[in-house]
């Protein structure tokens, strides 16, 4: 709830004073896109100088600038320009938890409502990225 707060102020810069469309911020891990190669730059310093001057706080060693068909991860998602997939090991977090739940509902360790309700959270950090091959695969049966 710190970071919501205390980061607000450069959450509020990023959108109004840079114009930045597409800014996400999780806890301290932050987005921006930009068109050029040139934007990302000329933002990413006023940003840092507005975090030094008016939070006293600076950028770590893994600021990078990536283009934009490298994608980017970030929360968990690999987010590219026309599509936000789910990273590797988060498909393979919940292969591995279906199958755990699969198997304890067949041997009637729980029954299916609990297994969906282990599963509810996967379901919304699922819902946003392009999954629909790995729905079906996970659960069509």
């Amino acid at each position: 709830m710190f970071a919501n707060i205390y980061l607000n102020e450069i959450d509020q810069y990023v959108k109004h004073n840079l114009h930045c469309k597409y800014y996400f911020r999780y806890l301290d891990d932050s987005i921006a896109m930009f068109l050029t190669k040139k934007e990302a730059k000329e933002a990413l310093e006023k940003i840092k100088k507005f975090l030094e001057n008016n939070l006293e706080l600076e950028l770590n060693e893994k600021t990078q600038i990536f283009k934009n068909s490298q994608g980017v991860n970030f929360c968990g998602y690999k987010i590219n320009p026309y599509r936000l997939k789910i990273r590797d090991r988060g498909k393979r977090k919940l292969k591995k938890k279906v199958k755990e739940l699969r198997y304890k509902v067949h041997i009637g360790e729980i029954d299916s409502k609990e297994a969906k309700k282990y599963l509810c959270g996967h379901f919304g950090y699922i819902k946003y990225a392009n999954v629909k091959n790995l729905s079906k695969k996970l659960f069509e049966v």
